[in-house]
């Protein structure tokens, strides 16, 4: 025999298993190549068994494994396309919700007849809330109870603008005369003022709670519950280093111009005083920077002015001043109360993963108490009401979160949130001072009557002591009461943060 072929074939023979299984092809005896020894998913058992390289265990017939691999692998894709398109259902039981905001809002109040407008603007909150959902089935039915908590400061500071001269003002008096030229001059005067301050310091709280029927909807991979419920907010906001400019204007088309026949009309500020000549009548006047006028006799101009009647003894420039209030100069607690209806979206991305909706209308009562401390013919510390009852407002919520796992039971959230309360035509009503204007009365009646004059020919004679008495008449127990005076709303929205636990 040829020595060298009969080596080759030796080899040939003892190295064919190894190749036949490298090469991926079934086998089925008790040799196992040292790649596949010690693994635990391939291991040596009966004829019959179908092996393939790196493969998980399974049994079958040789002639049926193509087929069962087919199956198999079927089946996983269908399991797989099942668990990506149900929705998850919401399981019964307790979980938590608690986060942290930062949000900006914006308070604006307006009065119809006065016309004074006052807004707090960029107010900036922090906010922690907190809420509790229990979820139980009844039935084939699940429900949920719900119940939240919220607290929150004032961030920084933001502007305050009491607004009586752009959107309002209060009528002052009514004069008619002439003027040093003869012409005749009949004059309404307004009080307008302006004053800007400071917020800090203020805080919020507010509650809510809730029944809704879990899941009620579901469209595909989303979830959606419908709720009603009840929810309060509470906010209180003050105002420090105001600084302000009252005016006192003449409304008349003497003292107003127009531009050349536009809509732009212009009213001087200021331009009207009040002399008495030497025989004891009063004359008014507008200052229209005519003259240098020497009103005193003391060789020095003192106004610049038309030229006046002589014999004139004093002038009243009326009560234009700029004042500063270090102190608290406002102070307003305001309250947004009522029922609600809301619908709560989740959709599921994936088993970790998820979004949620809040879409929420509510008609809530409104309620503003105000105290402004420098009013002295006002009470304290409830110097102004507005009000109006249960379904008069209007409130729109809104927020979104996107949701992601944390661990099996917790689950991080960060999202966004919106509201908007509004609230129109409340009743209004201003507490006064009672002491402030019977002292004023009694002296005046005190007086008069040592005078010689009895009461009722006081209040023909002396207009403060009419305007007094007209004042308790109109105001009963000292309230002023004003229907539908108060157009209102509050706005916010905000950027959260915060964790879902489930128990």
């Amino acid at each position: 025999m040829n020595m060298p072929k009969f080596l080759l074939r030796c080899s040939l023979i003892a190295f064919a298993p190894i190749a036949a299984n490298a090469a991926g092809t079934y086998y089925t005896g008790n040799y196992q190549s040292p790649q596949n020894r010690y693994t635990q998913k391939n291991y040596t058992t009966t004829q019959g068994t179908v092996y393939t390289q790196g493969t998980t265990y399974r049994s079958g017939y040789i002639g049926n494994a193509s087929q069962n691999g087919s199956d198999n692998k079927q089946i996983a894709q269908q399991k797989r396309h099942t668990t990506q398109s149900a929705p998850t259902e919401t399981k019964s039981g307790f979980s938590l919700d608690a986060g942290i905001s930062h949000q900006f809002a914006e308070w604006r109040m307006e009065m119809d007849q006065a016309g004074s407008l006052l807004h707090y603007d960029n107010i900036g909150w922090n906010v922690f809330d907190a809420g509790g959902k229990y979820v139980f089935d009844i039935g084939n039915t699940q429900m949920q109870i719900n119940a939240g908590f919220l607290y929150g400061i004032q961030s920084g500071e933001s502007t305050m603008v009491d607004d009586d001269i752009s959107n309002g003002g209060y009528w002052y008096a009514g004069y008619d005369g002439q003027n040093s030229l003869g012409e005749t001059l009949s004059v309404d005067v307004y009080g307008r003022a302006m004053s800007i301050g400071k917020s800090s310091g203020g805080d919020m709280m507010g509650f809510n709670v809730g029944f809704g029927l879990t899941d009620f909807f579901k469209w595909g991979n989303a979830r959606i519950t419908p709720s009603i419920g009840y929810r309060y907010l509470k906010y209180k906001l003050e105002t420090k280093e105001n600084y302000g400019l009252s005016v006192t204007t003449s409304n008349s088309g003497y003292t107003c111009y127009s531009n050349n026949g536009g809509d732009e009309v212009q009213c001087d500020p200021s331009l009207l005083f009040f002399a008495t000549d030497s025989n004891g009548d009063v004359t008014a006047v507008s200052l229209g920077g005519r003259a240098n006028v020497d009103v005193d006799g003391d060789g020095y101009a003192d106004v610049s002015g038309i030229l006046i009647p002589t014999g004139v003894d004093y002038v009243n420039l009326l009560d234009s001043f700029y004042y500063q209030q270090s102190g608290t100069s406002h102070s307003y607690e305001v309250e947004w109360s009522g029922p609600y209806i809301a619908l709560d979206a989740v959709y599921d991305i994936n088993q970790n993963n998820s979004v949620t909706g809040h879409v929420e209308l509510g008609l809530p009562a409104y309620t503003s108490t105000g105290d402004q401390p420098y009013r002295i013919d006002w009470e304290h510390p409830k110097s102004v009401k507005d009000s109006a009852g249960m379904f008069s407002g209007l409130h729109l919520g809104l927020g979104a979160n996107y949701m992601t796992a944390v661990t099996d039971s917790v689950m991080l959230t960060i999202g966004f949130t919106y509201d908007y309360y509004s609230i129109s035509g409340a009743d209004s009503e201003t507490y006064m001072n009672a002491s402030y204007y019977q002292d004023r009365y009694d002296a005046l009646k005190n007086a008069y009557a040592d005078a010689g004059y009895t009461e009722a020919q006081m209040l023909e004679m002396d207009e403060t002591a009419a305007g007094i008495a007209q004042l308790k008449s109109t105001c009963p127990g000292w309230v002023c009461s004003d229907d539908g005076e108060i157009d209102s709303f509050y706005k916010s929205m905000g950027i959260r943060v915060g964790f879902n636990a489930k128990f």
